[in-house]
C-alpha cells in the first residue's frame, strides 16, 4: 500500500530515443558527462526531457549508424550534447580523419531551475548560442541542430567560414535562401570589419533575386525553416552581424553564389 503512496522519481534530465532512455542525470552527479551509443535507424529523433517536464526534441537525420554521444550537464544546469555517427559500435576517434563519420552537435540549452534562462537567447547569434566557439573552427562535416525561440522546433543547418572562404554572405528577406560573394567583389562585407554603407548599398542594390522572388540583404535576419521566426536576428541585434563570420545554410538545400558579369 505504501509504495502506491510514493512519490515518483523524475530525474534532473532524461535523454530519450523513440521513448527507450539511453541517460539519465540526476543534481548530485553534477557536473556530469555520459556516453550512451545507440544503433538508430534514418529518421530518428531525440528528446531531452527535465524534471519540469520540458522537451528539447531533435530530429537525427537522415543517416543511419551507430550515433555515439556526449552528453554534458554542468553544476549551472546548461546541457551541451554532441554526437558522432559511424558505421561501428565502436567509438572510433580517428573516424573523422579518415572520413567515415559525420556529427551532430546539438543547440546547447539550460535546464528548468537555472539562473539562466533559454529566452536570454532569442535572436542571438551561433557563437552566443554555443554552437560556434571562437578559435576554434567547426568542420565542414559537423551538422548544427538548432531550435527556433518561436516553434521550438528542431532543424539541421550546415556552416560555413566566411573568412576562409574568401566571401561575404547575405540571407534573403524570407530567410530560405544564403547567397555568398566573393570577397574581390567592390562592396563584399568582410567578417569582422563594418562595411562602407555606400559600397554595400550599391552591392545590394545589384545582386539578384533570390529563387522566391525576396531580395538578398546583409541585415536580413537568418530565420526558422518553419514559422520564418528570426532565429539568428541582426535587425534586433545589428552589433552581432560582423563578428558572425560563419554563414549558414539549411541541410540539403543549395549554397547561391554571385558572380557578377565582367
Amino acid at each position: 500500500m505504501f509504495s502506491i503512496l510514493k512519490k515518483k522519481h523524475h530525474p534532473l534530465l532524461s535523454v530519450q530515443v523513440k521513448g527507450k532512455e539511453i541517460a539519465r542525470f540526476d543534481e548530485p552527479e553534477l557536473p556530469c558527462e555520459k556516453s550512451p551509443s545507440m544503433e538508430i535507424e534514418a529518421g530518428g529523433m531525440i528528446q531531452f526531457i527535465d524534471r519540469q517536464g520540458v522537451v528539447h526534441e531533435h530530429p537525427l537525420g537522415p543517416n543511419a549508424g551507430w550515433y555515439h554521444f556526449s552528453v554534458r550537464v554542468h553544476g549551472g544546469l546548461g546541457c551541451q550534447v554532441d554526437c558522432v555517427v559511424t558505421d561501428s559500435p565502436a567509438f572510433d576517434p580517428h573516424a573523422f580523419d579518415r572520413g567515415e563519420a559525420t556529427g551532430i552537435r546539438f543547440q546547447p540549452f539550460f535546464l528548468s531551475g537555472a539562473e539562466v534562462k533559454n529566452t536570454d537567447f532569442r535572436g542571438k547569434g551561433l557563437f552566443a548560442r554555443g554552437l560556434h566557439f571562437n578559435g576554434q573552427i567547426t568542420r565542414s562535416d559537423i551538422v548544427l541542430s538548432c531550435e527556433c525561440d518561436d516553434c521550438h522546433k528542431s532543424f539541421h543547418i550546415r556552416s560555413f567560414h566566411a573568412g576562409f572562404s574568401q566571401a561575404g554572405y547575405f540571407y534573403s528577406d524570407s530567410g530560405k535562401h544564403t547567397l555568398t560573394v566573393s570577397d574581390r567583389v567592390p562592396g563584399c562585407p568582410a567578417p569582422l570589419s563594418t562595411p562602407n554603407p555606400a559600397d554595400l548599398a550599391a552591392l545590394e542594390a545589384a545582386l539578384p533575386l533570390a529563387p522566391d522572388g525576396t531580395r538578398f540583404r546583409y541585415t536580413n535576419p537568418f530565420r526558422c525553416p518553419y514559422c520564418a521566426a528570426p532565429y539568428i536576428d541582426f535587425e534586433a541585434h545589428p552589433e552581432y552581424r560582423s563578428a558572425e563570420y560563419y554563414g549558414n545554410y539549411f541541410y540539403g538545400a543549395e549554397l547561391l553564389r554571385y558572380e557578377p558579369t565582367p
